[in-house]
């Protein structure tokens, strides 16, 4: 593969726009232009080489959300070096564990992680720090390092290469340790086109208000890095707050037109007084993901002239391999469950236990190729994931005979009642659908006759006390009868991991008994 430089992001739109936004904060109104962004980031770039950074290392991050860490990422790719965000989710023993697993040269941080940066950095053996907003004795000053750097320009460079790794994204390890999921820059790129395809980044005027925690493949690689690409615009917001959120959405300049989060927030959002009046003509595509949406919040969005957009992916997919168009019978499509159809430079398969592509209204495994998914994992053997040049997903779905996929969850979870195999998630989306439910998991727990049944743990909306009867009533047009679940619990909440994921480990320890 030929060497490049000249295909560096930054510099290509400070060269071709170099007054438009690149980057906002929403907290405190800061904006950079792509001219401001580039001279940023080559500066940044040299003092990281200055630290000690070259090709192929590892440079780690711990930080709120902030344009800065969009500078971070460049500068790594700018010098060919990897950018490992840290989930700050995790307990910093998890985080120095990744730590010596990507054995980074360089941890950059901001202030409110500073404790828990120096606990890493010792952990880890991490022996230089970078930061903003602490004072210089504690960690090298950031902005004080760029004042006194040179610029380092990718023009006319050949030192890189489009098979390159740009990115490691540690996955939760709530089934055991992290894995190191890598990216480069073809698949930056193809992640980009797939995208153009179905939210329309390459369009001009672009801008995303970007709520998602920037150490995940939802905060950066979903809207954000490809948006960029394009020379779109990103504002970032620290943390996700309802009011906040709508105002922002409904009054930023320049106005946002891109949006990403789970449906949970969604709901939120619409709670607020404002959301009746507000005004959202300006939104292009607000994509919905991590969950699926109820029909209800679907069509609340919808009515509102603004239809959410349903997406299925993982960090290690691209992210996003299916995607629902905004087209003619979709809504009714995606409040039916789906996540639409498959990205246009993704090849996706249906896969059955014995390795047969299942026909379509069966649920297989999914399976995927194509220039977007990811080269492998981070000092992990390939042949552990894929099979030839498919990656085992570990997830499970249908396909209907327009080609929209719908999710039956992951395949590890799915459990076997008469000899018959039922995938929770497929469950779960017909019983949040009950008016009484406000949330819900099953789990397969063992029965002397079927050898396992579902067991349906849902926390019901105030005042309500479905039972099992009026439950399985509700879903029997809509699932077959052995998918049913056979026993019922009631609970206040959902035991949840440090993503916000209910924790099927943990409803399996307290009920599958």
């Amino acid at each position: 593969m030929m060497g490049f430089g000249a295909h560096d992001w930054v510099a290509r739109h400070a060269d071709h726009q170099p007054d438009a936004m690149a980057l906002g904060c929403a907290e405190d109104g800061r904006r950079l232009r792509w001219r401001e962004l580039d001279h940023r980031v080559g500066r940044l770039a040299s003092v990281l080489a200055g630290l000690g950074v070259a090709k192929g290392d590892r440079v780690a991050l711990i930080a709120e959300n902030d344009p800065r860490v969009f500078e971070v990422q460049f500068a790594a790719m700018r010098l060919g070096a990897l950018f490992v965000p840290l989930n700050w989710r995790l307990s910093t023993h998890e985080m120095a564990e990744i730590c010596l697993d990507a054995e980074p040269a360089v941890l950059v941080h901001d202030a409110t992680w500073a404790a828990a940066a120096t606990e890493i950095a010792e952990k880890a053996g991490v022996a230089r720090r970078l930061a903003w907003g602490l004072p210089a004795d504690e960690a090298e000053d950031y902005e004080e390092g760029l004042a006194a750097a040179d610029y380092r320009d990718p023009r006319g460079t050949t030192t890189l290469d489009l098979e390159d790794p740009t990115h490691i994204l540690y996955t939760s390890g709530t089934t055991g340790k992290p894995k190191g999921a890598l990216s480069t820059f073809r698949t930056l790129i193809w992640q980009s086109l797939n995208n153009a395809h179905t939210t329309g980044y390459s369009q001009p005027g672009c801008h995303q208000l970007n709520v998602m925690p920037l150490f995940h493949a939802g905060g950066l690689h979903v809207m954000a890095n490809p948006i960029l690409y394009f020379g779109g615009a990103v504002t970032t917001m620290t943390r996700f707050v309802p009011d906040l959120v709508l105002a922002a959405l409904t009054s930023s300049a320049p106005p946002v037109t891109h949006f990403a989060a789970i449906p949970l927030m969604y709901q939120a959002i619409a709670a607020q007084p404002a959301f009746a009046s507000a005004d959202l003509s300006r939104a292009r595509h607000f994509i919905v993901a991590g969950a699926i949406a109820t029909p209800e919040l679907l069509q609340l969005w919808a009515d509102k002239g603004t239809p959410l957009q349903p997406q299925y992916g993982g960090t290690e997919m691209g992210p996003m391999a299916t995607a629902l168009d905004h087209e003619f019978g979709t809504l009714d499509k995606a409040k039916a469950g789906s996540t639409g159809r498959k990205a246009f430079h993704t090849d996706i398969r249906l896969v059955s236990p014995t390795g047969e592509d299942v026909p379509d209204g069966e649920t297989g495994e999914i399976w995927l190729r194509g220039p977007s998914v990811t080269v492998g994992y981070w000092r992990r053997s390939r042949d552990d994931y894929f099979t030839g040049d498919w990656f085992r997903t570990g997830d499970a779905a249908r396909r209907d005979a327009d080609g929209f996929y719908y999710l039956a969850g992951r395949t590890k979870e799915m459990y076997k009642s008469g000899g018959e195999n039922v995938y929770p998630a497929e469950v779960e989306n017909v019983l949040s659908v009950h008016p009484s439910v406000a949330d819900v998991s099953v789990i397969g727990v063992p029965d002397p006759r079927w050898q396992e049944v579902g067991l349906a743990v849902v926390v019901p909306v105030p005042g309500a006390t479905p039972t099992l009867d009026e439950l399985c009533a509700f879903a029997e047009a809509r699932l077959a009868r052995f998918k049913l679940p056979k026993r019922l619990v009631l609970v206040d909440e959902l035991p949840r991991n440090v993503t916000g994921k209910v924790s099927r480990a943990a409803l399996k320890e307290q009920y599958g008994r």
